[in-house]
């Protein structure tokens, strides 16, 4: 089986950021305003602390894009923080599941002083379809972060691994799953 392709993995990753935007912006307050890209010292410290912190094998890359168009008129840039693998990349004895994998992300972010509030709880998802969000705070910057796990595109599941249109994401080999881990921060 080969891997997915580079444009693959982009388009995917535009696809969860959109859905991160729908999660994001449908509970925030309706008021327009420009948010700051965490500048590049501070970004790198963040992934220095996930590098450091978080037992997986991909890096993260380091990029700065515009915020996306959004129903409640937030501009601005944000800081993204970007690692993409298969299970057999990401998974091992210590993340063996989305959750686990989203307590070492968690605890490498509070190790540099980041923060959960009531403000961050708002960005919080968890869906059923193998995606989780969450966001900390640390100086008024926001960093927003989704982790996503989902079958390899062209990939044939066993039989054993669906039920009706439902795929088992569990009972796929590591090789089938892929995952997708953003971390996006910005000031207000």
């Amino acid at each position: 089986m080969m891997p997915p392709t580079l444009a693959a993995v982009s388009r995917r990753a535009l696809a969860a950021f959109g859905l991160l935007g729908l999660i994001v912006f449908n509970t925030a307050p309706a008021s327009a305003e420009t948010v700051i890209a965490l500048p590049g010292a501070e970004c790198r410290e963040v992934r220095q602390a996930l590098e450091t912190y978080v037992p997986i094998a991909p890096g993260f890359r380091q990029l700065e894009m515009p915020f996306p168009e959004n129903q409640e008129q937030i501009n601005g840039s944000l800081c993204r923080l970007v690692a993409v693998g298969t299970g057999v990349h990401i998974e091992n004895e210590q993340v063996r599941t989305l959750t686990d994998l989203q307590a070492y992300m968690k605890s490498a972010l509070q190790e540099t002083g980041w923060r959960e509030t009531e403000q961050t709880a708002r960005f919080a998802g968890r869906s059923k379809h193998g995606r989780h969000v969450f966001a900390v705070t640390r100086n008024n910057a926001i960093c927003v972060t989704t982790i996503q796990v989902d079958m390899v595109p062209g990939a044939t599941p066993p039989k054993a691994a669906t039920e009706g249109d439902t795929i088992f994401l569990g009972s796929l080999r590591p090789f089938e799953r892929e995952w997708w881990i953003a971390v996006d921060c910005f000031h207000f």
